[in-house]
């Protein structure tokens, strides 16, 4: 379970019940929120939590009303405030911000303020939990790790008349029919499995004509014989995936890599 304290990326911002409009507006613009909470400070258990004010609500409630900026933010702020302690799934977080129509909840741990949830701070964890779903997806998409297609015979080369007479002949025209995959060029194919290490880089083939290959720096392997699957950062996205790769894949060692940049 993930605890909404766990989502908290920020201290909490806060200001005193007696700050004026103007300085809790300076305050937002300094820190770069949207709302601040209000506090008390009680001196046998220190800042206390009586009030949230929003961005809204000093347009709404102070400016649209005539209310200055020398009138006391506390003159603005909603009194019953949600709070959530830190230790509270994220899914029920989901379930208050839905049954309270509200967009953010202060977080305590215990009497103490550690911070505020927002709406948007879900919806962006929900986007890269999405996106850690998606990106294996997309590089399934540009080094599939399934089998490639069999092959589809679009004839047979023309046999000599010395190759005609004899048993091999024949074998070697068998051997010599011509293949291509609908719309690509045949890949080479691979029996064995892949093995690899840290450092070494892994090579995808394109199945395109004249599209470059794939390269991705493996950093972690499965087992100390580099067994897969390979965590790879691709060179073109920048990305880091887990790949079982596929018979179109070949791993070049670190140091054939090396030996191979000394060689241009």
């Amino acid at each position: 379970m993930t605890y909404i304290g766990s989502v908290v990326s920020r201290p909490p911002v806060t200001v005193a019940r007696a700050t004026t409009i103007g300085e809790a507006a300076q305050e937002m613009g300094r820190a770069g929120v949207g709302a601040l909470l209000v506090v008390d400070d009680d001196q046998q258990v220190g800042e206390r939590l009586v009030g949230i004010v929003t961005d809204r609500d000093i347009v709404l409630r102070g400016v649209a009303r005539g209310i200055g900026p020398d009138g006391r933010i506390d003159a603005l702020m909603t009194t019953e405030v949600i709070t959530v302690p830190a230790g509270m799934g994220v899914e029920r977080a989901y379930e208050i911000f839905r049954d309270h129509a509200i967009r953010r909840l202060p977080v305590l741990d215990g009497r103490r303020i550690i911070g505020m949830v927002s709406v948007d701070d879900l919806l962006i964890r929900s986007e890269r939990e999405i996106a850690d779903l998606v990106h294996p997806l997309c590089d399934e998409t540009f080094a599939p790790h399934r089998e490639a297609a069999p092959p589809v015979v679009t004839g047979r080369a023309p046999a000599t008349a010395a190759m005609a007479g004899t048993a091999g002949g024949l074998a070697a025209m068998g051997a010599a029919t011509a293949v291509r995959m609908a719309g690509f060029a045949a890949p080479a194919r691979r029996r064995t499995a892949l093995h690899a290490h840290p450092g070494d880089t892994l090579v995808v083939h394109s199945h395109i004509p004249r599209a470059p290959d794939r390269l991705g720096e493996i950093f972690e392997v499965r087992t100390e014989a580099g067994d897969p699957p390979f965590a790879v950062r691709w060179s073109d996205t920048g990305h880091v995936s887990f790949v079982y790769p596929g018979p179109d894949a070949e791993v070049r060692c670190a140091g054939e890599r090396s030996a191979a940049d000394s060689t241009h």
